[in-house]
């Protein structure tokens, strides 16, 4: 679990940006539920503020723990500074894996990493390795096998060792590895990706007929969502190549005709969207880990999100802690996720800034008040300015 991540001089955060998912002892346990960490977070802000930034740094440190060795040797995967200035760009991740609690920091340019630092948060913060350029400056003596690998400009210490599967005699590289293996979303590097492209027609349809399980998460939520469908279930085909293939059929029940089918192309934007999406959120659900969605609420109705949103609040539904960040321009989502669980996000003179409505001082914002008719009439923050 994510306890906080932040970076700076990347994008529009010149100064940088904290988003933290850490409870304090003022959180109501109703909103807590006996957690430490918030397993929702939700970002608002105005077009072009800088939401999306924060997304793509968590994008951007998996990418590069768990793929940089594979890139070409001088592609940095586009990391993006200030208005393209020489300083680095500087992430760090404070997270849990495995029962343990880390600290990743990175340090990297255009043209080649400047640093690279992991410690272990036990009783208190130890060091575990520490890479400056291409030299390995600090290592536990576990990992005494970084001393016969040369470092590349552009690949993290992490993928490294991965990429050459030294048998290491500490869990600590690969807690790190399985940690951000579980971070999964629909932001790239410079974009956000369409459905059919993270979870294709293709592949949600086959993933349903290996994990019937996850057709049935499916399909109870579709059902609940009151869309006319009674029923979902899968068919398979030989296409030309004579592979099997699968595609589902909805059926819809009411009316003098009794039940009818509809094909998945004969379905709604909104209920063939629903139908893609819920793969990957069962997925995050039932094994764990980070779900990175940017306008999570495109092509879905308003009342579909608070329900997406308690799967991941509900302790029954989401048994391992698994933690949901998204950007949504609903408005009404605010008050759902109340202020300890919304960043709001502006910019000025060019430059993004971000805040948890918690640590806005004063008593403005209230656990029995609307929040979103105070952010409507822009007293708080991280609106448009038409």
């Amino acid at each position: 679990m994510i306890y906080s991540f932040g970076a700076s001089n990347y994008f529009s955060f010149k100064d940088g940006f904290d988003v933290s998912f850490e409870f304090n002892s003022k959180v109501p346990k109703n909103i807590s539920k006996g957690r430490k960490l918030s397993t929702v977070m939700g970002i608002k802000g105005a077009n072009a503020s800088g939401k999306t930034s924060i997304l793509r740094s968590l994008e951007y440190l998996t990418a590069f723990c768990t793929r940089s060795f594979k890139r070409a040797e001088k592609d940095l995967n586009l990391v993006a500074p200030f208005f393209e200035n020489t300083a680095p760009c500087e992430f760090y991740i404070d997270f849990e894996a495995n029962g343990v609690r880390y600290i990743y920091e990175t340090s990297i340019t255009t043209s080649a990493v400047e640093k690279e630092v992991l410690y272990k948060k036990i009783s208190r913060k130890t060091k575990i390795f520490e890479r400056k350029k291409n030299e390995i400056t600090y290592r536990i003596s576990e990992l005494e096998e970084l001393d016969l690998i040369i470092l590349r400009n552009n690949a993290s210490v992490i993928d490294t060792l991965n990429f050459y599967k030294l048998d290491l005699k500490t869990p600590d590289i690969s807690n790190v590895q399985s940690f951000f293996n579980a971070v999964r979303g629909n932001v790239s590097a410079l974009t956000v990706l369409d459905d059919k492209d993270f979870s294709s027609y293709e592949d949600v349809n086959k993933y349903y007929h290996q994990v019937p399980s996850a057709l049935e998460f499916a399909k109870n939520i579709i059902i609940k969502c009151d869309l006319g469908i009674s029923d979902i279930q899968l068919y398979e085909h030989t296409n030309k190549q004579g592979e099997i293939e699968h595609f589902p059929i909805f059926f819809h029940s009411g009316g003098s005709e009794g039940t009818r089918a509809l094909s998945y192309f004969a379905e709604s934007h909104g209920t063939t969207a629903l139908y893609r999406r819920l793969k990957t959120y069962w997925a995050t659900l039932y094994w764990g880990g980070t779900l990175v969605m940017d306008e999570f609420d495109t092509n879905l109705h308003p009342d579909l999100l608070p329900i997406i949103i308690d799967l991941f609040l509900n302790p029954e539904t989401n048994p391992k802690s698994a933690q949901f960040i998204f950007t949504s321009h609903n408005l009404e989502v605010i008050d759902h996720l109340g202020k300890y669980r919304t960043i709001l996000v502006g910019k000025e003179d060019g430059e993004s800034f971000c805040y948890r409505l918690d640590e806005i001082p004063g008593d403005i914002i209230r656990n029995d008040r609307s929040i979103s008719s105070l952010y409507r009439d822009g007293k708080i923050g991280g609106v448009p300015k038409l």
